[in-house]
């Protein structure tokens, strides 16, 4: 989702999303390498917070950079589980912090979404390169599709399941389309594949369970997306 340099030559999906797409404006505001856990404790979801006002829209999509559990080195990663469960660990700096699930970020972040009057939509994270090392698409979605699904449920708000969307996409497109999407790693997609991952979001807006939410500012680009579901 986050923006890159041209010359990384890497992209994330919410820089064409900003575009064409929607008839409000789009604020992109991810942060490459984030997780759930230091998205809220490095302040990025606070800085983001202070910006919404009554009325806003707010995709939370996370998941790529949370497993790893809360002691790896990379200091990104939940809890495993869904509830209220804790680790408490020590930083490279030496302080201390109580790490949570995956599900307790995201839902401290829907809380004070509405808490501002804001209508969170969460997204759950997309494929890697589903046909590394397959001639046929491998569909096998992380632990953290089901928390991003659950979470939305349990809170009472839209879900994205832009995982789907994406397969459903890659699956038409092929391998060989699909792979030139991934140049440098199976993760991040370069300029034209965020394009088509972009257009996977709109495809699964479409979908039950986003409720129809902003289908009411889409384009005439938008509209002519069919659902991926």
């Amino acid at each position: 989702m986050a923006s890159h340099s041209a010359s990384e030559g890497i992209q994330g999906w919410g820089v064409p999303i900003a575009s064409g797409y929607f008839t409000i404006p789009i604020v992109n505001r991810a942060k490459s390498g984030s997780s759930a856990r230091s998205w809220i404790r490095d302040g990025f979801w606070y800085n983001t917070k202070q910006l919404l006002k009554s009325g806003d829209y707010v995709v939370i999509e996370l998941g790529h950079n949370d497993g790893g559990g809360p002691t790896a080195s990379t200091q990104r990663g939940s809890v495993v589980g869904e509830g209220s469960e804790t680790v408490t660990v020590t930083l490279a700096n030496g302080t201390t912090e109580v790490v949570h699930t995956f599900n307790y970020y995201l839902g401290v972040m829907i809380d004070e979404a509405r808490a501002k009057g804001a209508q969170p939509i969460i997204s759950s994270a997309t494929p890697n390169n589903p046909y590394e090392n397959s001639a046929t698409i491998v569909n096998s979605p992380s632990r953290f599709e089901g928390y991003a699904k659950n979470i939305a449920a349990t809170k009472g708000v839209p879900f994205v399941s832009h995982y789907k969307s994406c397969i459903v996409l890659y699956t038409s497109l092929g391998k060989t389309t699909t792979e030139s999407y991934f140049p440098n790693d199976h993760t991040h997609t370069n300029a034209a594949g965020a394009v088509q991952v972009a257009k996977a979001f709109i495809g699964g807006l479409k979908c039950s369970g986003a409720w129809g939410i902003l289908s009411g500012y889409f384009t005439s680009t938008s509209n002519a997306i069919s659902a991926m579901c």
